[in-house]
């Protein structure tokens, strides 16, 4: 038999004891359902204060904590108090927290581009790359309309989490809301490992460990018709406080016990931290800044590694930047705007030409995009061919120069790169490159991997790595075409001649088709007519190439960071050609490509980043070795096109890059900046340490990895030696900082009329917030005057037993000034013996017998059908006054006497 019976009466145990109803929770204090409505809002209050602290450090917004409480109390205050029982609280709430909101909704555009300068804070604080983020600046144009925008976007921020932990704390005990609503905040700051207050993340805890353990707790059980306080729930035998009398009481005294607790803990671990000097190691930061590289749309052609970084631009308020690379999407943002944060970092020996790091490589056109070529039969045939031998056919450049330093005034270097900002799921390297030989000298794990005859990629965790390459004499990029065609270098080893002969082919066939238009039609046939005499097939490139960017500036096109979106159904380069005529890199670009197609040159498009030679004057100087800081400025897209003789090269159709960059400002540039065209021939051929690559002897003649026996252990060797390729390295600890300058400097002239004005948002909040207080004020008087004067019509209506119904209403209104009430639902004779009960609590005992009379007296007049008389009609006025007047008035405190006045309206 079981040891147990359920019953509709309760639980009853094995020894007969049956459990029905509530078990009262005695403490040494009362406690009142007014004093845990104020214990949450007070809790709401901690979590908003808390993240408005939280981000403001993150975001090195400068804004005064006293700031931020002022307006967490009056967003917490103005939602919070909406639930409160009282009408007249009510209605205040409601006049604050419209006088808090009227403001923020007529500073939108503020609130926008404080939200910019926030985020450009928190990322230029963390050393990541700021995207779009210092397009406020456009609009802001002095620090103190920064101050105010962010100002703004701090107070639409509390109001946002305000009106959560509202409903988190005070209109419901939701924990995952409280979360849900703070968190956010709070890892944008732990997943850049920023130092954070401490007082915040105290209030924090505090905020979420109590509402959990009350979310935990406040479970209801309705068994059978039962409703217990303390139940027993029949499966886990877990208990569960439901009656919110006991949980109100229970948690005043909760709250002192997790203050203290959580308050040791975080005391114990900073004197840990002070005493024994612990911080948070480097390769911490290493992690968080993988993890914030590894968000790359899913791609399923290199589905072995998925987990690369961003594609390098994103969309904010229908602004973006370029950031190395965007994947060469066209026309859908307004324009591009840089930060000065950084993309690398490269450690090279000096060079005197425009250098371009290609990344990004791209050839067919479509849909308003630019994407690689699909692999087909014939690259596969090509790819695998050149690989039996140890080689990339990116590597054809490179094997173009092996063995003609003499012909070609060229020689051996090495770039050591250290990506910082930039995409890094393709591996940035100078023209010249020997791809398989850099991938060899890497260690296993790199990822480095050629994608068809496009660009290369490696491994999201190699940000670090070392680039063999070319260097020219050549301070011009026409003249080295020239010259390497001069040169006659179009012949290679008898292993690679059957591989490069068919890429060549492949070349012409794949690279020369342009995109059919009739405006590229016109454009190619004014071309040939105004600058080639309509012979352009007699014409050398470097004619064609000039007569294009001719054209260009001939006709007005100009370079504009913000020409505006491809409308919607246009294509990219007919608008730009027709319509348009202005725009940045990629534009021209795209332009450059097709042209030279129709003029049948192959050629393809390139994202990645260019460096002026000048900008070494701004480097760190370590020997014969620079280590500079390249920053997002230096973004580009450029044309590429194929020479026979030559191999690839950069093809620069952008209005303001010849031997420039129109982004970057004169100290950026460095001092001695010159033009491509009047660099002197004056560095010096490094000697050179690179092993003959060109000898297939040397080479594994299968598809395996390249042997690194000679071909790392000659890395090695020349870092160790100066004036060899390789020779230096970056460091971690540069000495170089983020320097937070903008892209666009000061001469932005097409600025909103209002970005320059300033205005103190601090005093015309507070005075909003003055305004709604006397605004409440005033409704306050006018309801306590409305409903005195309520009172005093119910109270001497000639209807006697209404009267008396009305004496006897007020006296229960009276006793609730003092937290005396009964909310259950029971019949008037029961509730008086409760309340009088209750008055016993409150060491009130003169009122038993004549609050008994009153009760009676209005049970009579609303269920008898005897008539009340004047004197039981006095005799119930007698009985309100003695409670109002020698009861509840000599036990009031002060602000219960201005509660029972304005907002009961009683007195």
């Amino acid at each position: 038999m079981s040891n147990k019976t359920k019953s509709e009466a309760g639980l009853i145990g094995s020894g007969g004891i049956c459990i029905d109803g509530d078990i009262d929770m005695r403490l040494t204090q009362f406690h009142s359902s007014g004093l845990f409505f104020a214990f949450r809002i007070i809790i709401a209050l901690m979590a908003t204060f808390s993240a408005a602290l939280l981000g403001n450090n993150f975001c090195d917004a400068d804004i005064s904590p006293l700031l931020l409480a002022y307006n967490s109390t009056v967003a917490v205050l103005a939602f919070g108090l909406l639930a409160s029982k009282h009408k007249i609280i009510k209605i205040c709430a409601a006049i604050v927290g419209v006088m808090y909101i009227v403001p923020l909704i007529g500073k939108i555009s503020i609130i926008k581009y404080g939200a910019l300068a926030a985020a450009h804070g928190y990322l230029t604080k963390g050393e990541l790359p700021g995207q779009a983020t210092s397009a406020y600046k456009d609009y802001f144009t002095t620090q103190a309309a920064v101050d105010q925008g962010l100002y703004y976007f701090f107070s639409a921020v509390i109001l946002l989490v305000a009106i959560g932990t509202v409903i988190a704390c005070v209109v419901r005990i939701d924990f995952p809301m409280l979360f849900i609503v703070t968190f956010p905040i709070v890892e944008v700051g732990l997943y850049l490992g920023f130092d954070v207050p401490t007082p915040a993340v105290l209030m924090m805890l505090i905020s979420w460990i109590t509402v959990l353990s009350m979310n935990i707790i406040n479970h209801t059980t309705n068994k059978a018709g039962r409703n217990n306080t303390f139940a027993v729930h029949e499966k886990s035998k877990t208990f569960f406080f439901t009656s919110a009398e006991s949980k109100a009481g229970f948690y005043t005294v909760y709250i002192k016990f997790v203050a203290l607790v959580t308050a040791t803990v975080f005391l114990a671990i900073v004197v840990f931290s002070k005493i024994s000097g612990f911080y948070r190691p480097d390769s911490f930061a290493d992690l968080r800044y993988n993890l914030h590289h590894a968000a790359e749309k899913f791609d399923i052609t290199h589905a072995d590694d998925f987990l690369i970084d961003v594609n390098g631009g994103s969309n904010l308020f229908g602004v973006t930047t370029v950031g190395g690379t965007n994947g060469g999407i066209l026309g859908t943002t307004n324009g591009i705007s840089f930060n000065g944060s950084k993309a690398m970092i490269i450690n090279t020996q000096r060079f005197n030409y425009t250098m371009y790091l290609r990344g990004y490589v791209a050839g067919e056109y479509a849909e308003n995009q630019w994407q690689p070529l699909e692999t087909d039969s014939t690259i596969k045939k090509i790819s695998d061919d050149i690989s039996e031998n140890g080689r990339w056919i990116q590597d054809y450049d490179s094997l173009l120069l092996s063995d003609s330093d003499e012909e070609t005034g060229s020689s051996d270097a090495a770039m050591d790169i250290t990506i910082k900002g930039a995409c890094s799921k393709f591996v940035y390297a100078p023209y010249g490159c020997d791809y398989s030989y850099s991938y060899a000298a890497l260690p296993n794990e790199s990822g480095m991997t050629p994608y068809n005859d496009s660009y290369v990629r490696i491994s999201q965790s190699s940000k670090n790595y070392t680039m063999y390459y070319k260097t020219f004499e050549t301070p011009s990029w026409i003249t080295r075409t020239s010259n390497l065609i001069y040169a006659d270098l179009d012949h290679f080893s008898q292993n690679f001649t059957p591989s490069t002969d068919l890429y060549k082919e492949y070349v012409k066939r794949s690279y020369t088709t342009p995109v059919k238009l009739d405006s590229l039609d016109a454009v190619y046939k004014e071309i040939c007519e105004k600058y080639l005499r309509d012979e352009p097939e007699s014409c050398s490139y470097d004619k064609i190439y000039s007569a294009i960017k001719n054209y260009f500036s001939d006709n007005k096109f100009t370079y504009d960071t913000n020409p505006g979106k491809t409308p919607e159904g246009e294509d990219f380069l007919d608008y730009f050609l027709t319509k348009q005529k202005k725009g940045y890199c990629t534009y021209y670009a795209t332009a450059g490509v097709h042209l030279l197609r129709m003029f049948g040159y192959p050629a393809r498009y390139i994202e990645g980043y260019m460096i002026l030679p000048s900008q070494l004057d701004t480097a760190v100087k370590d020997v014969n070795r620079y280590e500079l800081v390249v920053k997002d400025k230096c973004a580009h897209a450029w044309t590429e096109v194929f020479i026979e003789g030559a191999g690839w090269m950069p093809a620069e159709f952008t209005p303001g890059y010849d031997g420039d960059n129109p982004n970057l400002t004169k100290e950026e540039k460095g001092g001695n900046k010159r033009d491509e065209s009047s660099i002197s021939n004056s560095s010096s051929n490094p000697d050179s340490s690179k092993t003959d690559i060109n000898n297939s002897s040397k080479k594994p003649l299968n598809n395996s990895k390249v042997s690194t026996n000679s071909k790392t252990g000659s890395k090695t060797d020349s870092k160790n030696s100066n004036g060899k390729p390789g020779g230096g390295t970056v460091g971690k600890n540069s000495s170089n900082k983020n320097s937070d300058t903008s892209g666009n400097d000061s001469n932005n002239s097409s600025q909103p009329e209002s970005g320059g004005i300033v205005r103190s948002p601090v005093g015309k909040t507070i005075g909003m917030t003055l305004l709604a207080i006397v605004a409440g004020l005033a409704a306050i008087i006018i309801n306590r005057k409305r409903c005195l004067d309520k009172m005093h019509d119910s109270c001497t209506q000639k209807d006697l037993a209404k009267r008396v119904t009305a004496f006897y209403t007020y006296s229960l209104k009276y006793l609730s000034v003092l937290h005396i009430e009964v909310k259950k639902n029971l019949s008037d004779m029961q509730m008086c013996d409760e309340l009088i009960n209750k008055c016993h609590e409150h060491r009130i005992h003169q009122l038993d017998d004549k609050l008994t009379e009153l009760t009676i007296m209005a049970v009579e007049a609303n269920m008898s059908a005897d008539s009340i008389t004047e004197e039981e009609a006095t005799r119930a006025e007698e009985i309100m006054r003695c409670i109002s007047e020698d009861i509840v008035a000599k036990k009031l405190d002060i602000i219960s006497k201005i509660s029972a006045r304005f907002i009961y309206c009683l007195y």
